[in-house]
């Protein structure tokens, strides 16, 4: 004790003589101290008393010194730079040849049990401060950033509803700013209308996974006094399941549970009608508890037995919502069609380009197998003149009319017999 106030003390009088600075980061975050020296003279970091680095400042050599700071942080000259900060990294860091004092407080915010709670359960919320827990921080509250009372790093709530949740705000030193989500969840179920003779689900479920474990949990119908319901059990080696032998008037899921404890009742009948009430035990002592209401009704003439599941989505509905791999399955088949359509879009875009790379090839081969032209006289430039020629030569002369037609001309005067 004595030695936390000589601590205490100190940091105090650093602070005021104007050599000790205070440092506020969030886990992850990074920090950098200036030792305030020439960058040609020797330099010596420690953490805590232990040695980071020592470097020789002319020829540059440095030392890694015991702490754990060394394994990550580095000097760009007088200056020393820590990354990826956590907890166990908050601190006193020390310049020897400077004499400056750097006080370094990791913050981290967080919610216990955790962030997702049920309805009347009990949570502290977290604003640690590593090393210096009795500062004071200021909390806001949602949904309006109202200041909560109390200015303690861990604030209790007592019996959490939905007012209490949303986001809550850690202020400290009003330098940093941390933020916590808070969510409130309870037990839903509707109500349910069946047919005589039909199979009808009852349901009750939570939202998501909250941060406390399912115990144990039942069904219960005070005017179904013979009616034998199952009971939840969580065991290590089958996990949270339905427990029950009897399966001649209420029918239900063998696997392993997790947000889903809804049973069927086998054909329903008049006498089943009434409230039926859903309880969830959770670590811790909480419990939840959820009323429905059955109502049965004659089933019109002419329809034939069904499975009546108007309080719940039908089987291939509830296959779809079961949870594999952290994700809902009906998200994995979506993504699985996704991917087969764009292979298949691809292999299409490959054969079309194959094909048209096929028939510009064919179009490159065909054109360079035409005969390029050549120079030939296709048109003679004295054809005119051969034709006046041939056309002059060609034409007879022209006949006397006496010897157009020897048969009808008359004999002239040098006619002899």
């Amino acid at each position: 004790m004595a030695i936390c106030k000589i601590l205490f003390f100190l940091l105090a009088l650093c602070v005021w003589c104007g050599k000790c600075e205070v440092f506020y980061k969030r886990v992850g975050d990074e920090v950098s101290m200036k030792c305030g020296v020439d960058s040609n003279s020797n330099i010596d970091w420690k953490f805590n008393g232990e040695s980071i680095f020592s470097i020789t400042g002319k020829s540059g050599t440095r030392r890694k010194g015991s702490s754990h700071i060394a394994e990550k942080a580095s000097t760009p000259g007088d200056i020393l730079k820590v990354p990826r900060l956590e907890t166990r990294d908050s601190g006193n860091y020390f310049c020897k040849q400077s004499g400056k004092h750097h006080t370094v407080r990791v913050v981290s915010a967080f919610v216990k049990p955790g962030p997702v709670l049920l309805q009347s359960s009990n949570a502290e919320l977290h604003c640690d401060i590593t090393g210096d827990p009795n500062t004071e921080v200021q909390w806001q509250r949602p949904p309006n950033g109202e200041e909560y009372k109390e200015k303690k790093q861990v604030i209790h709530l007592k019996s959490v509803t939905s007012e209490e949740a949303g986001q809550w705000t850690c202020l400290v030193e009003k330098k940093l700013k941390l933020i916590v989500t808070l969510t409130v969840v309870g037990l839903q179920t509707t109500a349910v209308n069946a047919s005589k003779g039909d199979d009808t689900e009852l349901p009750c479920s939570l939202p998501q996974s909250v941060s406390q474990r399912v115990v144990g949990g039942r069904w219960k119908a005070d005017h179904l006094p013979k009616v034998s319901f199952p009971n939840l059990t969580n065991t290590a080696g089958e996990g949270l399941h339905w427990h029950g032998n009897d399966l001649s008037k209420v029918n239900f899921t063998t696997g392993q549970l997790s947000t889903n404890f809804d049973v069927t009742l086998k054909k329903v009948q008049s006498s089943d009608d009434g409230t039926f009430v859903c309880t969830v035990e959770f670590d811790g002592g909480v419990s939840l508890s959820v009323e429905t209401t059955l109502r049965v009704v004659d089933k019109p003439s002419g329809v034939k037995g069904s499975n009546n599941r108007k309080g719940k989505p039908p089987a291939v509905m509830e296959s779809l919502t079961k949870e594999v791999y952290g994700l809902k399955l009906w998200i994995w088949i979506a993504v699985g069609a996704s991917s087969v359509a764009l292979i298949v879009l691809i292999v299409v875009i490959g054969v079309v380009q194959r094909r048209n790379k096929r028939m510009k090839k064919r179009v490159r081969t065909l054109r360079s197998m035409r005969q390029p032209l050549t120079d030939k006289d296709y048109c003679q430039c004295d054809r005119a003149e051969k034709e006046v020629e041939f056309g002059e030569q060609a034409r007879p002369l022209p006949v006397p009319r006496q010897h157009r037609n020897p048969r009808t001309r008359t004999a002239g005067p040098n006619h002899t017999n």
